[in-house]
């Protein structure tokens, strides 16, 4: 138990370590995107790997209010909106209004942010496919309830 105590501080960092060691290759992934979404412009802005979560976060959960992107990432609304404010700028998240109601806006990715962000999680999902390699499919369902109970997604 203590052994799993240990690593699960470890396993966070190096989750939050791999959003931006792989950002590079979403980069490029990116750039060859089409004309429209910028092409022949280079390699897109740099982000740094706040913001790269914050794409990859949106890649997963889909369009959010403020208030929802912040809470699914633990921040603040103040942390969330720093985070945003440039992405729109750099033409990486788009800002719509809800089709129910007017007054909420919500946050969602861009053609080419979306291409980013499928990138990095397309590596996240190999490395856990490698990592996972030998381990039966009983195993693995056991490893994701322990994992959705550690996150408080199960009791």
């Amino acid at each position: 138990m203590r052994e799993i105590i240990k690593v699960l501080p470890e396993l966070a960092k190096s989750l939050n370590r791999d959003v931006a060691a792989h950002a590079g290759a979403a980069r490029e992934a990116a750039a060859g995107a089409p004309a429209a979404a910028g092409a022949g412009q280079g390699a897109p802005p740099e982000v740094s790997a706040a913001q790269l979560r914050t794409l990859v976060h949106l890649a997963q959960y889909g369009p959010q209010t403020m208030g929802e992107l912040a809470e699914g990432m633990q921040i603040t609304m103040a942390s969330a909106t720093g985070l945003v404010k440039p992405l729109v700028a750099l033409g990486y998240v788009t800002r719509t209004r809800d089709a129910n109601d007017q007054r909420v806006v919500r946050v969602g990715l861009s053609d080419r942010a979306r291409q980013m962000a499928d990138g990095i999680l397309a590596e996240r999902r190999r490395e856990v496919e490698d990592a996972l390699a030998g381990v039966d499919d009983r195993a693995c369902r056991m490893f994701l309830e322990v994992l959705e109970r550690l996150a408080g997604r199960r009791r």
